[in-house]
Order: structure tokens, then C-alpha cells, then sequence
């Protein structure tokens, strides 16, 4: 469980360094995998309509949308249901109320998306998202960690909602250029200036070496930085280390 409440932690660390789609997916993919599933994906369904930010297969999400089963997906039917966590698996395509949910399950399948976990987030005026987890296969393993971490997995996706919601397509208020770096990110290249090895700087922070390396890998992307040397170098260049 210690394991699991690292990856969690982490997890929560990284999301303050995302701004991009891709940010995000980075995020909570590696999570994901660090967490023992799959793929993840975050549905979000606002006025403007849905947004998707997954790692499922781009085969299967457009097949999804195309087929129109975001509107009879049972997953994220219900918002409000007193069940904040939906449990579900692919292979219970009896239990399905129509013949499209049924279809649904077994195109799932066809592309090996057995079962899962979802955290459904209702909000106002009927906008919702939910944040999935989900693997290739079943085992009694993965049901009993699902039951111990019930509490962890549901914060990971209230957080992962609570941060995409905050970041994306957001901009300054005076409307000029964000910084392309974040404060955790500023801080990791400062260190690195200074010449401190990676967990040299996961102990000043009180974070992971995984988390450290995640932090200067989004700031080298983000400064279009060919090395981690070239990115210290920019950064100083353009006055954003403190």
C-alpha cells in the first residue's frame, strides 16, 4: 500500500506541471501503469460538448464516438448516482438494456478492454466528467487492490478533473503569453543549475526521483530544448529560474 500511496502522491505532484492535453496524458498514463492498469481515460462533457483525453487506442476511441456510444455508455449514464466509483467489465454484455449496449461491450472487447474502474464527477447544469481506469483482463488481484485503494483511486480522479478543468484552454488574465514553466519545473532546473542530481532534488522537494525526472523532461519539451544542459541555459536566458 505504501507503493500505492507513493504513486498517488506523484500522480498529484506532476498534475501542477501539466498545461497541455498532452501534459495531462502523460500524467495520468504513467500513473496508470504505475497504479497496475492499462490504459486511462478522462471524459469530460461540457457545453461545448465532450472532450476526451485517453491512452485507449485512437482505433477504438474514434470507433466510439462514431458509433454515438457516449450516449448510451452505462459508464457515464447516471452522473449522480450515489455510487461515485462505477465498477465494470466488457464481458457482462447480458446485463446490457439494449441491443447497442450490447454492442458496445463486445466492440470493447474486440479491442481487449475487459474491465475497469470508473470515478464519475457530476457537476452543475448537468456538465459531468469521469475518469476511467481500465485493463486487458480480470484477476482476483486486481479486485482486491481496487477494494483496498477504493479511497485513493477515487481521489486520483477527482484530482485529475479538478486540475484538467483548472488548465486547460486557460490563459492569463491579462490575456498575454503563460509562462512555459511551471513553479515545481523552475525549481527542479534551478537545482539542476546548481549542480544537484536527481535525488539530490527529490529530497529538497520531498518528492520522487520519478517525479523530479518528469518535472525536467516537461521543462525541456517545453522550452524546445534539445538537452537538459540547453534547458538550464534558456531558462536562465530568458529570466525564469529564481
Amino acid at each position: 500500500m505504501k507503493d500505492v500511496k507513493r504513486a498517488c502522491d506523484e500522480f498529484v505532484d506532476c498534475l501542477h506541471s501539466a498545461h497541455t492535453e498532452d501534459d495531462f496524458r502523460r500524467v495520468a498514463e504513467r500513473a496508470a501503469h504505475a497504479l497496475g492498469f492499462r490504459w486511462f481515460a478522462y471524459f469530460g462533457q461540457r457545453a461545448n460538448g465532450p472532450n476526451l483525453i485517453s491512452s485507449y487506442p485512437k482505433s477504438w476511441t474514434s470507433h466510439y464516438f462514431r458509433e454515438g456510444y457516449d450516449n448510451i455508455d452505462p459508464v457515464l449514464q447516471s452522473p449522480r448516482n450515489t455510487r461515485r466509483m462505477f465498477l465494470w467489465d466488457g464481458r457482462e454484455a447480458r446485463s446490457a438494456k439494449s441491443a447497442k449496449e450490447r454492442r458496445l461491450f463486445d466492440d470493447a472487447l474486440s479491442f481487449k478492454i475487459r474491465t475497469g474502474l470508473t470515478v464519475r464527477i457530476p457537476s452543475s447544469q448537468n456538465q459531468f466528467a469521469a475518469f476511467t481506469l481500465a485493463v486487458d483482463e480480470r484477476c482476483l488481484a486486481l479486485d482486491r487492490f481496487i477494494e483496498t485503494a477504493h479511497d485513493m483511486l477515487e481521489m486520483v480522479g477527482l484530482n485529475y478533473h479538478a486540475h484538467v478543468s483548472a488548465r486547460i484552454g486557460r490563459t492569463s488574465a491579462a490575456g498575454g503569453i503563460v509562462s512555459p514553466l511551471t513553479q515545481r519545473e523552475r525549481q527542479c532546473l534551478a537545482w539542476t543549475s546548481d549542480g544537484k542530481t536527481m535525488r539530490d532534488i527529490a529530497e529538497l522537494l520531498g518528492i520522487g526521483q520519478r517525479g523530479v525526472k518528469f518535472h525536467l523532461d516537461n521543462a525541456r519539451q517545453n522550452l524546445a530544448a534539445l538537452t537538459l544542459p540547453h534547458a538550464v541555459a534558456l531558462a536562465i536566458r530568458q529570466g525564469l529560474l529564481p
